[in-house]
């Protein structure tokens, strides 16, 4: 509900999807391609490879999402339009990391209701080394990613505000998110786990919840925060 009016068209590229994210596709947007990945485990080298294979068959602007990450602009026309006059081939959409504060008393999400418009707290990621880690909307070929799609070498810009990927990382934080992420460790590649990629998957329930407790310290209201009012989400 959320995407379908933002983009023309959409691929989903369904890697052994066990969320129902191929069902809900199907369901609310029929229209959209799915494509059945050719990588059988978790590899974040050869996974990034494939979606540029797949981005080298789509013109215009395009741009690559996890299920858990939502584009967020205040009005699709003026956003779009305004990605040729800024005079880049290729933007950062900068992150919002949702998580839920500890006794939110947020009710289960609904379907009738685009997520963004149920969970309302979060935090802006600072890295000193990467200081606006986002993911990109771009017209090249394809992104030339390193492996996570947060960097490339093409040049780009920081998109300015308000347009925000809000990435629902330990938001809602109940069984099921809980379910979702423990099933991606256990599929991570030998190569990955080498390379020390994805590494973070590789985690326990009693782990996993240590680590929501520590971001939750950082959660705050995005409401009161201007940049995400102006995402019109309230």
């Amino acid at each position: 509900m959320h995407h379908v009016p933002l983009f023309d068209h959409g691929i989903l590229i369904n890697r052994g999807s066990t969320d129902h994210s191929l069902e809900m596709c199907r369901q609310f947007a029929p229209h959209w391609e799915v494509r059945h990945s050719r990588v059988p485990e978790f590899d974040p080298i050869q996974v990034d490879a494939e979606v540029m294979e797949i981005e080298k068959e789509c013109a215009g602007w395009k741009m690559v999402l996890n299920t858990t990450e939502f584009l967020c602009c205040w009005d699709k026309q003026p956003f779009f339009d305004s990605l040729p006059l800024l005079g880049e081939q290729m933007y950062s959409i900068r992150t919002i990391v949702m998580v839920d504060p500890l006794n939110a008393g947020y009710p289960d999400p609904v379907y009738t209701v685009p997520l963004v418009k149920q969970r309302h707290h979060g935090y802006f990621p600072h890295d000193p080394n990467q200081p606006f880690i986002g993911r990109f909307i771009h017209k090249y070929g394809d992104g030339s990613y390193t492996p996570g799609r947060h960097w490339s070498p093409w040049p780009y810009r920081v998109y300015p505000s308000p347009a925000f990927i809000l990435k629902f990382v330990f938001s809602p934080w109940n069984e099921a998110m809980r379910q979702r992420k423990l099933q991606i460790g256990p599929t991570l590649s030998s190569q990955g786990k080498q390379l020390g990629l994805g590494t973070y998957h590789l985690t326990t329930k009693e782990q996993l919840e240590h680590t929501y407790l520590h971001f939750a310290g950082q959660t705050e209201d995005l409401r009161l925060i201007p940049e995400y009012r102006q995402l019109g989400l309230l």
